[in-house]
């Protein structure tokens, strides 16, 4: 090694020079093919979009300089850009074929919480992400045979390291800037708020362009505080509560199920439904009150519609945020529905048979008024799985230990695991295991309320799947029902349910479609529980807007919905009524 160090070939400059000018090119294109797995589609994809390869390149020469003026070998330089760069190709691979989403800037938020993803996955052998793995490692051989530095102080390297660098980050993150630069490229920036739309997003501009756009487009979305925000505008937004009598308040138990990945395939348009899977889930809605809510998500992002359900609060007023509560302050008692159901004596429990890590529940929801977090090491009762995840019917027998065991009303959250995606089989196609463990979920729904039946305790079971499933681009199941990012709103549409067992009617329950940030709401009121101005505040919007949702293509803004929710999630919480007086979340 050490000849070849010093041979005439790898101490010329000019080979210097040539190893250094081709390391962004060779990186660009060994990224995009790893993920694009066709050298033909990636030549294609270079001649019909030049200027994406062209920027994706200069991004790459930038951090390459910006690591190489500081670590002044370009050997290391080389190494640390390349595994990055590597790493994301293989990220978007795996992570595409499994779940037929792209890589985004946001994913970099669930890092800390890699041993839980690995759950999720279905590795297998790719040769050609082995293959190249080598060869970058024997580029980065030849960058270590030239032995290039930069033969200067560590002061000079810095300042021009830290150049580099805030050029580049002020390039992708200042808006004036960034879109100057789409234009010069060709480069897509138009908004995405799905998986379709990302899609169509992502054809344009392949990884490395597109992962730059949701760059700039979540550093620019940040939930800006309203206009003229203040008390007094809170109170003048605010509906009176009609006082309640104690003596006329029931307080039945309240459980809310958010079943992961339940969705009603029937209601898709030449969608080939296997007989009996739905059989048990018609059989309740017949005997209790359904309709159709919107929620904020499809495929993925559980805690989306989870923040709408737990706060009665809409995610497009934060923004479609990816993790709303991560918006949250820390250290704050969240104004949610479990402190709600508190504030009028319940006992409040939070089952979800996952890891406790997982989106920070554990750490964020301790601050949403819950008594107890139940996570799959809390369990007390007897553990079942369908394939790798803890089945619904040991949820359910949970939370009857729970309202057997406390005095009281009970409010009970339950987030399912059992039909979380992988659905790969060796003996069924993934919907067809889907479609096995959707059968299954609804057998043990009507089991879990025909035990509720005979229970002397008034309770409500409110129903809903969280979002409709991503399956594999293997499956194509949704481009073979010709949906795209121009007609896919029917998979924000879920079927919910709310049931009890004490005979309260369906008076004033909703006859058309609404936003799912709605329902807690309407399951309040259902109760006969004291209102607040809040509820009624909610409630009365959505007589007049009853869809409130970046998956409808409405695009109205209520600056009503809008400063409610930045007033109880991010701002000042005028809109508590049991705030003394007003206080700064931000200066907790």
């Amino acid at each position: 090694m050490q000849k070849l160090k010093n041979s005439p070939f790898f101490r010329s400059k000019k080979t210097h020079f040539l190893f250094l000018f081709f390391f962004p090119i060779f990186i660009c294109a060994i990224t995009e093919l790893g993920q694009m797995q066709s050298v033909s589609e990636l030549l294609n994809f270079t001649l019909t979009r030049f200027g994406i390869m062209v920027f994706s390149t200069l991004l790459i020469t930038a951090i390459f300089w910006f690591v190489n003026f500081l670590c002044k070998r370009a050997w290391i330089g080389g190494l640390i850009t390349a595994t990055l760069f590597y790493a994301f190709s293989c990220i978007e691979y795996y992570k595409y074929f499994i779940s037929g989403a792209h890589f985004l800037f946001s994913d970099l938020a669930m890092t800390k919480n890699v041993a839980d993803l690995t759950q999720f996955t279905r590795l297998h052998f790719n040769p050609l992400l082995v293959l190249s793995f080598f060869l970058i490692a024997a580029y980065i051989l030849c960058l270590w045979l030239c032995d290039v530095r930069i033969e200067r102080k560590f002061p000079i390297r810095g300042a021009i390291s830290v150049l580099i660098g805030l050029t580049t980050t002020v390039c992708l993150t200042v808006p004036a800037l960034f879109v100057p630069v789409c234009t010069v490229f060709g480069i897509d920036n138009t908004y995405s708020y799905n998986a379709f739309s990302d899609e169509k997003r992502f054809e344009n501009n392949n990884l490395i362009t597109n992962f730059a756009v949701s760059i700039n487009q979540q550093v620019t979305s940040k939930v800006e505080e309203p206009q003229d925000y203040c008390e007094e505008l809170v109170d003048s937004m605010l509906d009176d509560a009609e006082p309640v009598s104690e003596s006329e308040v029931v307080k039945p138990n309240i459980v809310f199920i958010m079943s992961e990945s339940f969705g009603d395939f029937r209601q898709l348009e030449g969608m080939e439904v296997p007989e009996g899977v739905y059989d048990k889930f018609d059989e309740i809605k017949k005997e209790t009150f359904s309709g159709q809510a919107i929620v904020p998500t499809f495929g993925g992002n559980t805690v989306r519609t989870e923040f709408e359900l737990m706060f009665g609060l809409p995610v497009k007023s934060l923004n479609n945020a990816t993790i709303p509560h991560s918006l949250l302050p820390e250290n704050v008692e969240q104004d949610t529905f479990a402190q709600m159901y508190k504030k009028q004596g319940y006992s409040t429990t939070y089952i979800h048979p996952f890891s406790s890590s997982f989106y920070g529940r554990e750490d964020v929801y301790s601050e949403y008024g819950f008594d107890r977090l139940l996570f799959i090491d809390d369990l007390t009762v007897e553990v079942n799985k369908l394939r790798d995840y803890v089945d619904d019917d040991t949820v359910y027998r949970q939370a009857e230990q729970v309202m057997a065991e406390t005095e009281g009303p009970d409010y009970i959250y339950i987030t399912t695991m059992q039909n979380h995606q992988p659905y790969g089989s060796d003996d069924d196609t993934e919907v067809g295991v889907y479609f096995k463990g959707i059968q299954r979920s609804c057998e043990e729904l009507q089991e879990f309320l025909n035990r509720l039946k005979k229970s002397k305790e008034p309770t409500i079971v409110f129903f809903m799947g969280d979002h409709f499933p991503f399956f594999s681009p293997e499956s194509n199941i949704y481009t073979d029902l010709g949906i795209t990012a121009d007609n896919c709103e029917i998979l924000y549409s879920q079927t919910y349910l709310i049931w009890n067992n004490y005979g309260l009617t369906t008076e004033g329950l909703p006859k058309e479609d609404v936003s799912a940030f709605y329902l807690p709401h309407i399951v309040y009121r259902q109760a006969g529980l004291p209102a607040n101005e809040f509820n009624e505040t909610i409630l009365n919007v959505m007589d007049e807007e009853p869809i409130y949702s970046v998956a409808s293509p409405n695009e109205n803004n209520s600056k009503l919905l809008d400063t409610i929710t930045y007033d109880r999630t991010i701002g000042n919480g005028y809109s508590d009524e049991e705030v003394a007086k007003p206080f700064s979340r931000n200066s907790e």
